[in-house]
């Protein structure tokens, strides 16, 4: 179901909660996130998406005011009635943050650590270099993935146990991540890699590194929809059980150089049609939200 570009904003600020979240907690989704900056996208900006996987459950996005940062809009589940942490998000600064379980160690390994650190990054940081030039942050919360942009770079930090992480960033190629360790130094904290995850980043990077024209939005959205690998192990999953995990959302936001960053957003909410939205998040948009 597709809207019109003024009442998609309408919807989100009137049916959708506007609240500043205060809790942290654990992202305990499996996803898949990618990115593209550079020579590689059309408008030579970047690029990011993220879709989201979890068992039946909705999702909410809000708006989120902060007294000593930066303004953001984030993706929220919403899980036995509670709000949970942010699983995605952009600020006004258009900076985006997008995350991912570490789902090859144990479930005690992934929840220890501290609260997870999307909302912080999007109320402190302005720009992927600031976030790794301050990036001993991640020495200090629970094991996750973060895939984060700008206009002009992207980059995933992975955080294992005992404060231990990896990064890498690109100005100009592509990257993608689901729920397994890549960096060199933390492959041999993998403990079990599910076979879903290696077959998910083995698509995307199909997808990313076979398009040999400049990646575009629609582009994004056309690998967030893709099924190749049936429904339990696609980029979009349908999933083969009822309560089974499956695609909930994909957030893909397009960073141009030059102009405003574009949201696109597909809610999957269990028992509700499915909607697709798209906004422009200019200067109209963050005023009209304080």
């Amino acid at each position: 179901m597709d809207f019109s570009r003024t009442p998609r904003i309408v919807y989100f600020s009137t049916c959708l909660s506007v609240s500043l979240i205060l809790a942290g907690v654990s992202e305990i989704d499996a996803c898949t996130l990618w990115a593209a900056a550079g020579k590689r996208v059309a408008h030579r900006g970047s690029l990011i998406a993220k879709n989201r996987d979890w068992i039946p459950e909705s999702s909410e996005i809000r708006f989120v005011r902060s007294t000593t940062g930066f303004r953001s809009l984030g993706l929220y589940p919403i899980r036995d009635g509670k709000q949970t942490g942010m699983v995605a998000g952009i600020n006004e600064k258009g900076l985006v943050v997008v995350t991912a379980t570490a789902g090859s160690i144990p479930r005690s390994d992934q929840e220890a650590g501290g609260r997870g650190l999307t909302r912080q990054l999007l109320s402190v940081f302005s720009t992927v270099d600031g976030v790794l030039e301050n990036r001993t942050i991640f020495t200090k919360t629970h094991p996750s993935i973060y895939l984060i942009a700008d206009h002009s770079r992207t980059a995933w930090i992975e955080v294992a146990p005992e404060g231990k992480y990896s990064f890498r960033a690109t100005r100009s190629g592509v990257l993608a991540h689901t729920n397994h360790y890549l960096g060199e130094t933390l492959v041999d904290v993998n403990k079990t890699i599910a076979q879903g995850s290696r077959m998910r980043l083995g698509r995307i990077e199909g997808l990313l590194h076979s398009h040999e024209a400049p990646l575009t939005l629609e582009d994004f959205i056309t690998f967030s929809e893709d099924r190749n690998d049936g429904p339990d192990h696609s980029l979009w999953r349908v999933g083969s059980k009822p309560e089974g995990k499956r695609t909930l959302a994909s957030w893909i936001v397009s960073l141009p150089p030059k102009a405003s960053p574009e949201l696109f957003l597909r809610l999957a909410n269990p028992g509700e049609p499915e909607r697709a939205v798209r906004i422009v998040l200019d200067g109209q948009f963050w005023k009209g939200n304080e």
